[in-house]
């Protein structure tokens, strides 16, 4: 038997771990190197590398996955615990632990790619059927005098045209027609509001409308599937009035920007565009402006000599607020001792008494002791209730002196305090500040979040 084994010992083929590991990942990567898997995300988390694991299940298996962080840029989907995904992946082996698992290339929620196909689809139909072409599209007015604006009325879409329409002063009317812009029922109420604006426009003799503006924010795919609909991109071909299209971001693309006779890349955009032509005394607001620019820094110069004199003459408000924070710690620790001497010396008396009740015994004395008891006892809660009431009035006067020098009684005088977002960081000066820049003001009753249209630097 051992020159049997001798024998054959030399035709073995002994590999190690690494080695059988590594031929392992090759086959996998090789035979699995870009395939689409579908399940459900259970546990993903995010280390410090900035990769992020998962395991991809269904009901009866499931495998390890991971995106690294250099593809994490270019997702516009990040999944979280318990969506179900569709994935483009490859296969490899993280040999240390000899698992394999899925990289991954690509991933969207599932139905997503269907949504793609549709809008694809009927992108083409439409185009073929000339809905995009430029010869059929209808001329902008050089300026229009009557918009017909299609949104939603508590949306930031209009928001942002009215206030490019009030900073431009454009002399125009406006007709707000309100509709949804997200959900089922969205495409087939803007079909009725292009509609019901061409019918009003023909009846209306004088008041016809020049111009229609169908205005949108931003949003995922799916919630600007309405303007991806074929009734509503036919509305707007039949449409006797221009449509502009102002639907999503710059970045979004839908059916009714193609078929629209412009298409906007904002609400904000659109605006501009149609007060675009009514800018002929731009000289006369340079001028205001620049008036105003001057009276605000006479003012601010002078409010600034103002409140320089007061920060003179003011004590800091955090020293002042220590020392009256120390003060009511102090009171406060007087009250509790007060209030504890207090039920001590009850407590010894109430002793004594019994003691005294008890050493004598007498049945005729027990019925005046207990009342003398009680009528001690309601002393005590008197005399207690009375320290206590002074005590707060005490408490409540110190706090009315840290009201009148709290910083939020300060506000309530009508001062503010400016913050950058999102650092929260405190503005002491505008020049280090951007145009655009997000500001957070905090005022006695709530707070602003606004937008930096201009600032001015004064020296």
């Amino acid at each position: 038997m051992p020159d049997l084994f001798a024998a054959l010992s030399p035709k073995r083929r002994i590999l190690r771990v690494h080695e059988l590991t590594s031929e392992i990942r090759g086959l996998l990567e090789a035979s699995f190197s870009d395939f689409w898997v579908e399940g459900e995300i259970s546990d993903p988390r995010m280390p410090r590398s900035g990769h992020l694991y998962f395991t991809l299940k269904d009901t009866d298996a499931k495998i390890r996955g991971i995106i690294f962080k250099s593809h994490m840029r270019f997702l516009r989907f990040i999944p979280k615990e318990g969506a179900s995904v569709l994935i483009r992946a490859h296969l490899s082996l993280y040999e240390p632990r000899g698992e394999y698992q899925l990289i991954c290339d690509y991933i969207e929620p599932m139905g997503a790619g269907a949504l793609l196909a549709a809008f694809e689809a009927l992108k083409q139909k439409l185009e073929n059927a000339g809905l995009f072409h430029a010869d059929r599209k209808r001329t902008m007015p050089s300026q229009a005098s009557r918009i017909g604006i299609i949104t939603s009325p508590s949306g930031a879409a209009i928001q942002d045209i009215l206030q490019v329409m009030r900073e431009s002063r454009f002399p125009c009317r406006i007709l707000i027609y309100p509709v949804t812009v997200q959900g089922r029922n969205a495409a087939t109420e803007i079909v009725h509001a292009i509609e019901q604006l061409n019918s009003y426009s023909l009846q209306t003799h004088g008041n016809t409308l020049d111009l229609l503006i169908l205005a949108r924010g931003g949003g995922s795919f799916e919630d600007l599937a309405p303007f991806n609909e074929e009734a509503l991109a036919l509305a707007i071909s039949r449409s006797l009035i221009p449509v502009i299209s102002a639907v999503g971001h710059e970045t979004d693309s839908t059916i009714s920007d193609y078929v629209a006779d412009l298409r906007a890349p904002t609400p904000s955009i659109a605006a501009s565009l149609v007060v675009k032509s009514g800018m002929d005394s731009i000289e006369k607001v340079l001028i205001l402006r620049e008036a105003l620019l001057d009276r605000m820094k006479m003012i601010l110069s002078a409010q600034r000599d103002r409140i320089d004199l007061a920060l003179r003459l003011l004590a800091p408000p955090r020293r002042q607020l220590q020392f009256r924070a120390e003060q009511v710690d102090h009171l406060a620790l007087r009250l509790n001792q007060a209030i504890t001497r207090v039920i001590e010396a009850r407590k010894n008396r109430f002793k004594t008494t019994e003691l005294a009740l008890n050493h004598l015994s007498p049945l005729s004395r027990l019925s005046e002791l207990r009342r003398k008891h009680e009528n001690l006892n309601m002393k005590l809660i008197q005399e207690v209730m009375r320290d206590i009431e002074r005590k707060k009035d005490r408490l409540q006067a110190t706090m009315e002196q840290l009201h009148l020098l709290s910083p939020l009684n300060i506000l309530g005088r009508g001062y503010s305090i400016t913050r950058l977002l999102p650092s929260l960081r405190v503005v002491r000066d505008p020049g280090d500040l951007s145009k655009n820049d997000r500001l957070q003001i905090t005022l006695q009753r709530g707070k602003l979040n606004c937008r930096l249209e201009d600032k001015i630097v004064c020296n």
